[in-house]
């Protein structure tokens, strides 16, 4: 899993204010930087249980992490509801049978967090597939409420995805 600069600095300093004074550990400022240390931890774990959702075609792990009326804007397919997001995914897992989606770096905030990613994935798994691969990058912008995620806001090169797959619209596309 990989962790931010902003948790991996919020943690050293609770740390090594802890051990420094342990009296610290009443201090409402230690507690408070505490409490952000670990609603930090959980959102990038959260984003890890999101993004092996996406690799593993696993679904029902989002339950526990999102909100049901999530809404997902991408320049491939919007998705308003959980159950509607969970169909985006199994279309996409099956126009690309061998997908797969990687964390390239991960980073949150006090309400939510970015995920780059890198997906691979070969166009064969429809009618009039090409056979032809796919790898792309992008960035996923999460918010989060009540520590679920209620929104995703995605990012990526249409036109460099048409062009690998040589196709004119994406076959897991807006419907």
């Amino acid at each position: 899993m990989k962790f931010s600069i902003n948790v991996a600095t919020i943690t050293v300093a609770v740390a090594l204010l802890t051990a420094c004074a342990p009296e610290a550990e009443q201090d409402p400022a230690v507690e408070a930087l505490r409490g952000a240390a670990e609603a930090e931890s959980q959102m990038l774990a959260t984003l890890e249980t999101w993004i092996e959702a996406w690799d593993t075609g696993n679904t029902d792990t989002l339950d526990a992490i999102t909100a049901p009326g999530i809404q997902r804007t991408a320049p491939d397919r919007n998705a308003n509801g959980l159950a509607e997001y969970k169909a985006v995914i199994a279309e996409v897992r099956t126009v690309y049978p061998d997908f797969r989606i990687t964390n390239d770096g991960s980073a949150v905030g006090p309400d939510g967090g970015f995920v780059q990613w890198t997906v691979t994935g070969t166009d064969s798994g429809t009618e009039d597939a090409t056979g032809n691969a796919l790898k792309t990058t992008g960035i996923s912008r999460y918010q989060f409420e009540d520590g679920k995620i209620v929104s995703e806001f995605v990012v990526f090169d249409t036109a460099a995805v048409l062009s690998q797959l040589e196709r004119e619209e994406l076959p897991h596309g807006q419907k």
